[in-house]
């Protein structure tokens, strides 16, 4: 439990009694296992009083603590509370970090600020991998691939052909595998990838058409070749 002194506790009393001004909402992102700043923008406090809770009106946790002048800054290992402008810094980052968090500073006049924190979980890498090949009519050679990664929140999931998006699917049911399918040519001076992103990170993963898109004719003469020498090796073991 975080100790209070009669002023801290005197002030906290009468943000329960009276309740915040309304404030904006400041939405942060940060990645699972690494660390955020819920960044005031202020600076060289002195004298102030300054209270981080977390959680919804009414359900609020005190997390950190301040009283310039009297005492160092109270919080848990996980947090650090920055005395010259009462930023909170969260450490190790988990999906129970969601939330909001609010800071309250009483310097003169009582001031509230308010984040929304949302967490995500690391991206997986996409992978690629060849599903068929094709020729139709006069049209030229096409191999379709599929890229495929796990779904986390708000995931998309795309094709590229250089810096230009041209598929794309996202789900909102998290822990599925998303699978977005491509017909590609054996061009090889177009270069393809497929990107998994989200609002703070992305994994990319390139098209390398040699290596999934052969053509029919090298796909039949190593057809030819590997039918031959099971015949050969048949012969010689019979």
């Amino acid at each position: 439990m975080l100790a209070f002194d009669l002023i801290q506790l005197y002030i906290f009393l009468n943000l329960v009694v009276l309740g915040d001004a309304s404030t904006d909402v400041k939405t942060v992102r940060g990645i699972e296992g690494q660390a955020v700043t819920l960044n005031t923008g202020l600076t060289g406090l002195q004298d102030d009083v300054i209270y981080w809770t977390y959680g919804l009106a009414g359900a609020e946790t005190t997390i950190a603590t301040l009283n310039l002048g009297k005492n160092a800054p109270v919080y848990s290992e996980r947090h650090h509370l920055d005395a010259q402008s009462g930023s909170l810094t969260i450490k190790s980052l988990t999906i129970n970090d969601n939330g909001i968090f609010k800071m309250r500073i009483m310097r003169g006049k009582m001031l509230t600020q308010t984040f929304n924190l949302i967490v995500y979980a690391p991206l997986s890498a996409p992978s690629i991998r060849h599903i068929g090949q094709s020729r139709s009519g006069g049209k030229e050679e096409s191999c379709l691939v599929v890229c495929s990664v796990k779904n986390e929140r708000d995931l998309t999931l795309s094709w590229y052909i250089g810096e230009q998006r041209i598929k794309q699917i996202s789900d909102p049911e998290t822990g599925i595998i998303l699978s977005l399918p491509l017909e590609v040519t054996n061009d090889h001076d177009q270069i393809y990838s497929c990107v998994a992103d989200n609002p703070i990170s992305k994994q990319i993963n390139k098209l390398l058409i040699k290596e999934y898109c052969q053509p029919l004719t090298v796909l039949w003469v190593y057809f030819v070749q590997s039918c031959a020498f099971f015949s050969v090796a048949i012969y010689f073991l019979t």
